[in-house]
């Protein structure tokens, strides 16, 4: 019997024999640590970490930029209904934005656009003019249908082929689907098995509406903050290939040890029939950023750089082989703190 886990990142580790011939994984959390404020705390160690899976104590060991990650490989996926083309109007601004605030010099960004039809407009690439240009040539479709899930699930695809790189989506959409035929628990399992986070910068078309360029307060340039501190260096624990070719479709569980992922962690079962989004960030580890004007925008990819260049990449082998959803609680010594990480992770044995 083979064991096998479907973590946020997924990888063998460093090579060396394994004992009785088995292959040890290794479970990636990357964990935001914040003060009452929301900002940034530093300088947290190993020993002021506890990881709990399904209960249980784990070993962990802690990485931060400052001891060496692996690039960030971004997907920007965009709402492109007609009814978000005031919406598209604050992108295209935004798109110089990219490299020195998200993905930095090593990292690549692509740009996937979705109505009616989902459109790839750049597959990763670190040039920062090419990312800017595929998002200003988004152009509106079908005026309400905008197939959120089936662009995330194509988003995940590309993404798990982007080996030892950290997998980062970025959805600016509405909160909600309309009209995909891929199933929000399938596209949750796949994205936590190849390893992405979900960020949303979700906005409401209604509202958005009287921020268009019209609106003479609205034409201010995007602001360009100080680009995050850059280390050179690969984290040995990056999420690197589920294999030669990349993570394709990664296996379902035998059916008798399926569950209901939103089912089964209660309060956001909910959310089948409301906020896509909401659970994609939750159950990935990411979180949701609301704007509604042009600036609000600007500081959703603010935080987002600000939070992937401050995280601190947990690890750790898990001690229990039960198959099934694996709850995870990490915790930190330290009062008066807010511990952000995703809260699960899949096992199955084969």
């Amino acid at each position: 019997m083979r064991w096998f886990v479907l973590p946020l990142f997924f990888l063998l580790l460093p090579a060396q024999e394994p004992p009785f011939g088995v292959e040890s994984r290794l479970v990636l959390v990357p964990t935001s640590v914040t003060d009452s404020k929301g900002r940034s705390i530093g300088g947290l160690e190993s020993k002021d970490f506890t990881i709990l899976d399904n209960g249980r104590v784990q070993h962990i060991s802690v990485d931060t930029l400052a001891t060496g990650v692996a690039p960030i490989a971004l997907v920007m996926a965009v709402q492109a209904a007609g009814i978000s083309q005031p919406v598209l109007e604050k992108v295209r601004k935004t798109g110089s934005m990219i490299q020195p605030l998200v993905t930095g010099e090593r990292g690549c960004a692509g740009v996937v656009s979705f109505s009616a039809e989902i459109s790839w407009k750049e597959e990763c690439t670190g040039n920062g003019d090419r990312i800017a240009a595929a998002l200003n040539s988004i152009q509106p479709g079908a005026p309400k249908e905008a197939r959120m899930l089936d662009a995330v699930d194509s988003a995940v695809r590309q993404l798990s082929r982007r080996l030892n790189s950290r997998r980062v989506l970025l959805l600016i959409s509405e909160t909600r689907d309309r009209g995909s035929e891929s199933e929000l628990e399938q596209v949750l399992q796949r994205a936590q098995a190849a390893g992405v986070t979900v960020y949303a910068a979700t906005y409401s078309a209604f509202r958005t509406a009287f921020t268009s360029r019209s609106n003479p307060t609205n034409r201010e340039e995007p602001r360009r903050p100080k680009r995050p501190s850059e280390e050179a260096g690969t984290h040995s624990g990056a999420p690197p290939a589920c294999n030669p070719n990349g993570c394709p479709d990664f296996p379902m569980p035998p059916k008798e040890q399926r569950a209901d992922l939103l089912g089964a962690l209660g309060e956001l079962s909910r959310l089948r029939s409301a906020k896509s989004t909401e659970a994609l960030a939750v159950q990935t580890g990411g979180a949701e950023f609301p704007f509604t004007r042009l600036k609000g925008l600007e500081e959703a990819i603010q935080k987002l750089g600000e939070e992937l260049h401050s995280q601190y990449l947990l690890s750790f082998v898990p001690s229990e082989r039960t198959a099934g959803l694996h709850t995870i609680t990490v915790r930190v010594a330290k009062p008066g703190v807010k511990v952000r990480a995703r809260p699960s992770y899949w096992a199955t044995t084969q």
